[in-house]
């Protein structure tokens, strides 16, 4: 489960991120990895080498770097969410293609490329193979979506009918099912408003609104899926940027809090708790990296650019999830 966002700030600059909605921990922190840094191919043996410095939210197992999202110095920004039941991996590498482990998708985009438009081209020779990063890991069943400083925005997905690449025009990815039907869905809240709808007459009778918020009504609320990709896609769609220059940062938290999960109100069939492990923003212009968490609300962020982005190793930063409060007394 998980919700990721494109948007587009009051002063133009982009920002990218998401929810991280799951059930544990994965020994998660900010880690970046500087350019020039070989890591090994599971699915070909080789070693591959980052062009561009990324930064995101990851951990590293086996002293590979696995990244949930992220993004590169020159803005492009990548995110893997859960998709259950639709994603399919190729059993063997083949000859002559860019052969990936699904996992690694994200880390191999932003450390090659800078622009949608170049991933566009360059995935249409890759082969997503079903191999784990190690015996203990199985592969998640993901799709992703990709923005560039642009705004331009895609979603990719392998599925049995092979590798789809599609324009995400909404800014908006959840979880299954395919982001095809998550579109085509869209078209039953066609009727969504911020508004307030205008007095009208049943027959004689006079009916007035009850109070502010009515042009949202059916508007979904729960957790799932389709519920969070409309209410997202309606909040970032109707956004009204407060004249302050902070403004894009603050509205994007409060537009992934909307569809945040509260402890205890999503609990999974082994009786785990999913709740929103914390929420991250990128501002792609600037190279910092926001995010708060679960416990700590407190935003913290991290600019890529005040480091050594020629390092020879990765640098991790710890996730700051202890509770904060400002005390003013």
């Amino acid at each position: 489960m998980c919700t990721a966002l494109s948007l587009t700030a009051k002063d133009g600059s982009h920002l990218f991120g998401r929810n991280m909605d799951i059930e544990y921990s994965f020994n998660q922190s900010i880690l970046l990895t500087p350019r020039r840094f070989d890591y090994k191919n599971r699915a070909t043996g080789e070693m591959n080498q980052t062009k561009y410095a990324v930064i995101g939210m990851g951990t590293i197992i086996d002293e590979h770097p696995c990244y949930a999202e992220l993004f590169n110095e020159k803005g492009l920004a990548a995110a893997g969410l859960n998709f259950p039941n639709y994603a399919h991996w190729d059993e063997k590498a083949i000859e002559g293609k860019t052969n990936i482990p699904p996992y690694d998708l994200v880390l191999w985009v932003t450390a090659n490329f800078e622009t949608v438009q170049e991933v566009k081209e360059a995935l249409k020779d890759v082969v997503l193979v079903d191999v784990p990063v190690n015996e203990q890991t199985p592969i998640a069943p993901l799709h992703w979506m990709i923005c560039d400083k642009t705004g331009e925005s895609i979603v990719v997905e392998k599925t049995v009918n092979g590798l789809s690449v599609m324009d995400n025009k909404v800014g908006v990815l959840t979880n299954a099912p395919t982001f095809d039907w998550h579109l085509t869905n869209l078209t039953q809240y066609m009727g969504l408003t911020s508004t307030q709808p205008k007095d009208t007459t049943l027959g004689e009778q006079e009916l007035h609104p009850l109070g502010q918020g009515l042009g949202a009504f059916s508007l979904p609320g729960d957790y799932s899926s389709p519920s969070r990709f409309v209410k997202a896609a309606f909040l970032r769609n109707n956004i009204d940027y407060a004249n302050v220059n902070y403004s894009g940062i603050s509205e994007f938290f409060h537009i992934l809090n909307g569809v945040a999960m509260v402890r205890g109100a999503v609990v999974t069939p082994q009786h785990l708790n999913d709740i929103t492990l914390y929420t991250s923003c990128m501002d792609q212009e600037r190279g910092i990296y926001y995010y708060n968490t679960y416990t700590n609300h407190t935003i913290s962020a991290i600019n890529m650019h005040n480091e050594d982005l020629d390092a020879k190793e990765i640098k991790s930063f710890k996730f700051n999830d202890e509770f904060a409060v400002t005390l003013q007394n």
